[in-house]
């Protein structure tokens, strides 16, 4: 178990990008709302979240402390397809 413990620390090490920014450079606050739309709760849920990501990155720089608040949650009864819209806040650099 703990070589494989390791093996995933040293990947996820390696894998995420490191930013050259400070936390001193962190000092503004952005939010977006993105929406999503699929045949599952947790896909929409996701679509949502990762547009409103997309939206907040696309302002320029790197962020932090991402937080995420499910605004709509709604599912069309005949076509079965979900709806959400999530708004993503995070501390991000000029």
């Amino acid at each position: 178990m703990r070589p494989l413990l390791i093996s995933a620390l040293v990947a996820a090490a390696v894998l995420v990008p490191v930013s050259s920014a400070s936390a001193a450079d962190y000092t503004v606050h952005r939010s977006a709302i993105g929406s999503g739309t699929a045949r599952g709760f947790t896909a929409a849920v996701e679509l949502a979240a990762e547009s409103a990501h997309r939206a907040v990155l696309a302002e320029g720089g790197d962020c932090v402390g991402w937080q995420h608040e499910l605004l709509r949650l709604e599912e069309h009864p005949h076509t079965l397809l979900v709806f959400a819209t999530i708004k993503a806040s995070a501390v991000c650099v000029r």
